[in-house]
């Protein structure tokens, strides 16, 4: 008989049925039972709030939006492993610990734009890791730029990882003065349109006054309980001996997976600072960060299965089952 681990790492129907009913359980016992998320509305973005009123707080439509995106970024991770092979087998990992994260979590269970920035993250992703020795990806670099910025009208966070790009660029050896150049134009590309807009209807400088108003923020890590912190520190450890392991394992890698797994390691450490700056906009960087995490726990989940490995597997479940229920019933 297969252990509940093998049965995961292995694609198969069982592997996609298990995270899709754990999933259900979590939405469904959420939306009828828990109170409104502690983390509440953050601010939104000028064309953010064009749409706001489609989709109520705290709706039916907004939890099970919630959840059909889950699914579908779930599934867009899985892809990625089917395409780049940073994970030396075929797996439903990612799709597994993407929504244990997020179902875990009661304060993402509904629908929010991040969501819709996340899908434009990805499509970055996916471009960045087609660069690989390139000597001159103008096209690739330019969409980079140009799908961050249209995920920044969404979220404005997504701004701060254009930098984190760059780096990535560096480190897939397709950095050159040419790409950065397209990669700034492609980002300030979709901003041009849409303050030619503004301007169209004589407002630019209000939209440009709500655009500033997003990047105010303070450092302060203690806005959120104790309960949370405990709990996202259990995920940081996890991550973190993930990281170690890639570290140790990189001379067996292929260049190109090991050069992707370093950059997935230090976004995941990147939205962990984000954590600290922008506590109004948790619910967003959380699932950044549960993008980056889903990846990095199922590489290393899925390379051996020892006691360790299966131990810690069940500490992970065991706290992210104890935060989705101090959640529910004590929050």
């Amino acid at each position: 008989m297969k252990k509940p681990l093998a049965i995961l790492i292995e694609p198969g129907p069982i592997g996609i049925i298990i995270p899709l009913l754990i999933g259900a359980a979590f939405w469904l016992t959420g939306y009828f039972i828990s109170p409104d998320p502690d983390w509440g509305t953050p601010k939104m973005t000028p064309f953010t709030q064009w749409f706001s009123d489609l989709i109520p707080v705290h709706s039916t439509l907004s939890h099970g939006l919630g959840f059909l995106f889950t699914i579908l970024i779930g599934l867009i991770l899985v892809q990625f492993n089917e395409t780049f092979s940073f994970i030396r087998t075929r797996t439903l990992l990612p799709f597994f610990f993407f929504i244990l994260l997020m179902g875990s979590n009661v304060n993402v269970h509904e629908f929010s734009f991040g969501q819709i920035s996340c899908i434009f993250l990805l499509i970055a992703l996916w471009q960045l890791f087609s660069i690989y020795q390139e000597k001159s990806p103008v096209k690739q670099t330019f969409n980079i730029g140009f799908f961050l910025a249209l995920g920044s009208f969404f979220t404005i966070e997504l701004v701060f990882f254009l930098p984190i790009f760059w780096i990535g660029m560096m480190r897939l050896n397709s950095f050159r003065f040419r790409t950065f150049l397209s990669s700034i134009i492609g980002f300030l590309s979709p901003f041009v349109l849409f303050l030619g807009i503004a301007y169209l209807q004589s407002d630019v400088v209000n939209y440009i006054n709500l655009f500033v108003a997003q990047f105010n923020f303070e450092l302060n890590f203690f806005n959120y309980n104790f309960i949370f912190i405990l709990y996202l520190g259990t995920l940081t450890g996890c991550a973190l001996f993930a990281i170690l392991n890639l570290v140790n394992k990189s001379f067996s890698d292929k260049i190109k997976v090991s050069r992707i797994l370093g950059f997935i390691s230090m976004s995941f450490i990147f939205c962990l600072l984000l954590f600290v700056f922008f506590s109004d906009k948790s619910s967003v960087v959380f699932t950044f960060a549960a993008i980056f995490g889903s990846i990095l726990y199922a590489h290393y989940f899925s390379l051996h299965y020892n006691v360790f490995i299966r131990v810690l597997f069940w500490i992970q479940l065991s706290i992210s089952l104890l935060y989705y229920l101090y959640s529910i019933f004590f929050s």
